[in-house]
């Protein structure tokens, strides 16, 4: 025992060396976090992009974001890179090359001031890496009275699953008179940016949910005439021009007001009013805003009588709505965390039992409302089936509109002839009141347990009484009975198959390392697992529109197919799918040297989804749904063979 021990040992000695230099061996270069900013200077209310790249690095953590106290940080997604670069500086050619993963951010501060960027750490193979800090200057909006903007909610306190709706309110200065009566966002050359942060749907917090998508929110405050303001780009570089830039505009109802101008004196402003209606599932509290504004608004009147221009930044301060937890008082003890409206139904499986035999209770939640915060009933309470029954953990699970609990249960007592109903308590959110529901009894029949006789445990195979054997009992031990010592294995020690063991496994071990560290490469690529699934998304979502497209629904079913196209693009070149625009679609595929019969068809297409989203007619959606295949598969077919190209070509240069 005593060789045995220290062999074990010897095995475990040479593994814990083997670990760190296979670690070491796959870790590669020195891991380093690189730290990037699109820009060092912005006025109050604009927003940074923020990366941080984890250099030389397999599966890393997070990054800490620790001390960002000064800003709004909102997650932009991640990917994994392997790329290099070449530069060329004073003659002196350098590679750069980058591999690990990148956590892209929207950085947004929440006060004027030179402000500093802590700097981000993270945990790296047991040791702590860090960026670097980085220096903003973000300069306070100017004190004018041209342009007041508030951004308010009713109401501003809602249960879960409640509606509320967030209020973006513009006040423009009227002109001067003559003009007063004249729009003051009509005679811009180019209309006032907005930036809205809950107009990109992708981006939302969880758990937020809009009532309508930014499209259908927005369509119908497109301006058909001159004025309006632009918003978050929509409709910058269209997809009917490569070089012409051309941003939607989007014009409310205005509203005739008064309101106390800088100095106090009541003066007449045109209010302007973006509403968009939200619903939260879970509770929270959310922050909408800031919100800024640029452009150029009259003024005064110069000596021509003319109005005069000035040059606007405003800033519409952020605001919060808490989405609160259902009410202390009044909340019964049943209570499972359900918020909604709901039915609820058991069902107990098998009917006819006997004592101690399993039994399968199933307990099924349905309707609308917060299903995956609701917890099962404790039975534990419900003294008819306490003191009757054996009670198991229950399992839970969610699928659509439904919330199972299942549990496992013994009978302990003979005679039971039904199954108690089950009382369950939810929030009803229109109400605002707790509501009690409860299962239906159920029927069953409980039997005794049949009793088996001693003599009935140990028998021959025919039960005759003669091949009966008794059971017995060595107190000496199991092998008190051996008196030939051959019976006994050999357990003396051999060093040379030990040894040749630990080899073994050694090799093993590095080859298993080895195997182990080209597996997660390739399961944690996403860029390539995003390229694989491109096409099955795309063609996903030409489906659906071909369904609406052929149910009528010509402007929803364009839409679609337009988000088809340009998420293939996007997934397939490892883009963010929420930013790109039809145009950038194009241009993308432009610089993959794309077969330029095919760009055309992919630019023509596009350019008739946007015309029938803006002139919807049932003749161009049967036109669309024509050609939606087509051009698709054209469009996979070439991005393969590029890729294809691209990737025997690498392999001659390697």
């Amino acid at each position: 025992m005593c060789y045995r021990t220290i062999s074990i040992r010897i095995l475990i000695a040479a593994l814990s060396i083997a670990w760190p230099a296979a670690a070491c061996w796959a870790a590669g270069e020195k891991p380093e976090l690189i730290v990037e900013m699109d820009r060092n200077r912005i006025y109050e209310g604009e927003s940074v992009q923020y990366r941080i790249t984890f250099n030389n690095v397999d599966n890393p953590r997070q990054p800490d974001l620790s001390g960002f106290d000064d800003f709004l940080v909102t997650p932009m997604g991640e990917q994994s890179i392997d790329s290099s670069m070449t530069t060329i500086i004073n003659g002196r050619r350098s590679d750069i090359i980058r591999r690990g993963r990148q956590y892209d951010y929207r950085l947004t501060p929440k006060r004027a001031g030179n402000l500093i960027i802590p700097a981000p750490t993270a945990e790296v193979d047991g040791q702590i890496i860090s960026g670097k800090e980085m220096a903003l200057v973000v300069t306070a909006p100017q004190d004018q009275d041209i342009v007041r903007m508030e951004i308010t909610a009713e109401p501003d306190s809602v249960y879960p699953l409640q509606e509320f709706t967030v209020i973006l309110s513009i006040s423009v200065k009227e002109l001067p008179e003559p003009n007063s009566n004249v729009n003051p966002v009509s005679i811009q050359t180019s209309p006032p940016e907005l930036q809205i942060p809950w107009v990109d749907d992708a981006h939302l917090p969880d758990g937020l949910k809009p009532k309508d998508n930014w499209q259908r929110w927005l369509t119908p405050l497109q301006s058909r005439g001159s004025g309006g303001f632009a918003v978050n780009n929509i409709g910058s570089n269209s997809v009917f021009s490569f070089f012409e830039e051309r941003r939607t505009a989007f014009m409310p109802k205005p509203q005739n007001i008064r309101m106390p101008d800088k100095s106090g004196k009541m003066t007449g402003y045109q209010r302007f009013q973006f509403k968009r209606t939200f619903v939260a599932k879970k509770v929270d509290q959310y922050t909408f805003g800031p919100v800024t504004l640029k452009g150029t608004f009259a003024a005064g009147i110069d000596s021509a009588k003319g109005a005069t221009g000035k040059d606007i930044y405003a800033l519409a301060k952020p605001l919060s709505v808490k989405i609160k937890d259902v009410p202390e008082e009044g909340r019964p003890e049943n209570y499972i965390g359900a918020i909604g409206r709901f039915r609820f139904e058991a069902e107990l499986t098998p009917h006819k039992a006997k004592t101690g035999d399993p039994m399968t209770l199933t307990f099924t939640l349905s309707g609308q409302g917060t299903l995956d915060s609701a917890t099962a009933p404790d039975l534990t309470k419900i003294p008819q089936i306490a003191n009757n029954f054996k009670i198991y953990e229950p399992t839970e699970q969610t699928k659509g509109d439904q919330r199972r609990f299942t549990c496992s249960l013994r009978p302990l007592v003979a005679g039971i002839t039904e199954f108690p109903a089950v009382p369950v308590s939810y929030f009803d959110v229109r109400d605002e009141k707790y509501v009690t529901i409860a299962s239906p009894p159920i029927s069953i029949e409980i039997e005794k347990a049949d009793k088996l006789a001693g003599r009935d445990i140990v028998a021959s195979p025919n039960g005759l009484s003669a091949g009966r054997k008794e059971l017995e009992m060595r107190q000496e031990g199991i092998v008190a009975n051996i008196t030939d010592l051959d019976q006994l294995t050999d357990e003396s020690l051999r060093p040379q198959l030990w040894l040749a063991t630990l080899g073994g496994l050694v090799g093993l071990y590095a080859i298993t390392a080895f195997a182990v560290v080209i597996v997660q490469r390739i399961s944690n690529d996403t860029v390539r697992q995003r390229r694989r699934s491109a096409p099955g998304k795309a063609r996903r979502l030409v489906a659906e529109a071909t369904r609406e497209l052929s149910d009528g629904h010509v402007r929803e079913g364009a839409d679609r197919l337009e988000s088809a196209l340009v998420y293939l693009v996007a997934d397939w070149t490892d883009a963010p799918a929420a930013g790109m625009t039809p145009a950038e679609a194009c241009r993308q595929l432009q610089s993959l040297s794309i077969d330029g019969e095919v760009l055309h068809r992919v630019t023509h297409f596009l350019e008739n989804c946007e015309s029938v989203h803006y002139g919807a007619t049932l003749q161009a959606g049967e036109a669309l749904r024509h050609d939606a295949k087509g051009v698709l598969e054209a469009v996979i077919k070439a991005l393969r063979k590029k890729h294809k190209a691209a990737t025997v070509g690498h392999a001659l240069r390697a």
